[in-house]
């Protein structure tokens, strides 16, 4: 009798991975594979997970789920890994492959998971690999700690406008700063800080970066980036990175999640890189977003100068864009009942006459009169309120105050950080000003400004009063006929 030939037993091979890099599961296959072809089994199956944790739960969808169904099913006799950290930080993997009766061949050692000495080492294994993990999570917690003692943030997605310097570039350097500028990206964000703080509002600032072929850092999903909206912008103007300043972690290590709004300048230390922004202008950015009446769009008339920023003379109404013949620009009451106006030959006059004002020796008076001394002071009375509000809360909880108490005080104390608000925009509204008076050539730095910074410019500065021209044609207007007709009442 011929003896049988044993059957070569079937195989699955299992790689995993938590950082999506190709290069680290293809290094698996290959050992796994190796393996497979020095002990002659046939791979019947191969299950990816990439990007996928060992600790947590491999539900349904991931290939870890697939390999249990299959296992179960009596479809493969061994799984090759390579590994045994690759099929989990517990012990509950090797259970439910022991249940399901299937081997496990690691390609550093083999292991059989039937036999109680297999298990045994397998245990022992997996506890050496747990054990492992632990101890890197807690030296990369004090190695953290130690960075940030120095300054120094932890690795991970820099923000727009930086660049991370590795420890090698630091040590060849003689520096220990991790963030470099980054060329035109920092001076993005510099334009950004100056044209809010101007009052430019948040859609139109990120219309002008899209514009001008701007897009946010990239990723490996996407590494081209993603045109800039609202809450990028929003969450930009938050950041204290940009003013050189690392978020305080909480005592005793303990894990919070990271809360923009809730952070401020007491709540941060010296970061040791360099601001794009003062601190302070950090600051009045983010007291500026919390402000309850803070413009957040600039309105279906943004494409024209005057749109919604001049007002009717018999009305006082402000003028919309719109209604005169197709195609023209055209301003108009809102009424209807009292103008309607060609638009170009309006802003092409407000603009000569706005260079005019700017460009006149006295104009630094603009700069110089809107400065308040008492900034500082009223910058520490707010953060005193917002800890009083906090704190109102706390005693509410603790049961120190009834709510009735909890939303008197409230009150009363977001009604002056309302008050002290209006009283810090009007110290910084001089921003507007800024990239234009004091040029060589007023005209010029003008002409350069997007749309948005000259309605910043032009709110900041006067209000614009429209009239009716009139009965007649009026399309060839001279200066001092147009000047007749509309009126500029300067702000102090």
């Amino acid at each position: 009798m011929t003896p049988e030939t044993a059957k070569p037993q079937r195989a699955a091979i299992y790689v995993r991975q938590s950082v999506a890099e190709p290069e680290g599961i293809k290094r698996q296959l290959e050992a796994c594979h190796a393996l497979a072809v020095a002990r002659e089994y046939v791979v019947v199956e191969v299950y990816e997970d990439d990007n996928v944790s060992g600790y947590k739960a491999r539900g349904d969808g991931t290939a870890y789920a697939r390999l249990l169904d299959d296992a179960r099913a009596g479809r493969f006799d061994v799984l090759i890994v390579r590994k045994l950290d690759r099929l989990g930080r517990s012990l509950s993997a090797l259970e439910q492959l022991t249940a399901a009766r299937v081997n496990t061949v690691t390609t550093d050692g083999a292991l059989d998971l039937a036999s109680p000495s297999g298990r045994l080492v397998a245990n022992v294994l997996t506890s050496v690999s747990r054990a492992e993990s632990e101890i890197k999570a807690e030296r990369r917690v004090f190695a953290n700690a130690a960075r940030r003692a120095t300054g120094v943030p932890t690795s991970g997605r820099v923000p727009y406008g930086y660049r991370w310097v590795t420890a090698k570039e630091r040590a060849e350097n003689g520096s220990t700063q991790a963030y470099a500028l980054d060329g035109g990206r920092a001076d993005d964000v510099r334009a950004i800080y100056d044209a809010f703080l101007a009052g430019v509002p948040l859609g139109a600032i990120a219309r002008d970066l899209n514009a001008a072929g701007k897009r946010t850092l990239g990723t490996k999903s996407n590494p081209d980036g993603f045109a800039f909206g609202v809450s990028t912008i929003r969450r930009m103007l938050m950041s204290p990175y940009y003013a050189g300043r690392l978020p305080i972690p909480a005592e005793g290590g303990e894990q919070r999640p990271y809360d923009q709004a809730a952070i401020t300048l007491a709540t941060t230390e010296a970061g040791d890189w360099p601001a794009v922004v003062a601190p302070e202008e950090w600051e009045e950015a983010k007291a500026r977003l919390a402000h309850p009446e803070r413009k957040t769009s600039p309105g279906p008339t943004r494409k024209w100068l005057l749109s919604g920023l001049a007002v009717c003379g018999v009305c006082r109404e402000p003028v919309r864009a719109g209604g005169g013949e197709r195609g023209i620009q055209s301003y108009r009451c809102r009424s209807m009942a009292h103008f309607m106006r060609r638009g170009a030959p309006l802003d092409d006059f407000i603009e000569r006459v706005v260079i005019a004002r700017l460009s006149r020796p006295d104009a630094l008076d603009l700069l110089a009169d809107r400065d308040r001394p008492d900034t500082d002071a009223l910058r520490a009375e707010r953060r005193r309120l917002e800890v009083a509000v906090r704190q109102a809360g706390d005693d509410e909880q603790d049961g120190l105050i009834d709510r009735a108490e909890r939303v008197r005080l409230t009150k009363r104390a977001n009604a002056r950080i309302a008050e002290l608000d209006d009283l810090l925009r009007a110290g910084v509204d001089t921003n507007a000003f800024a990239e234009v008076v004091g040029q060589s050539d007023v005209a010029a730095a003008w002409y350069a400004l997007p749309l948005s910074r000259k309605r910043a410019i032009l709110e900041a500065l006067a209000t614009v009063v429209l009239h009716s021209v009139g009965q007649g044609n009026r399309r060839a207007m001279s200066d001092e006929a147009m000047a007749r007709t509309v009126a500029l009442e300067w702000h102090n």
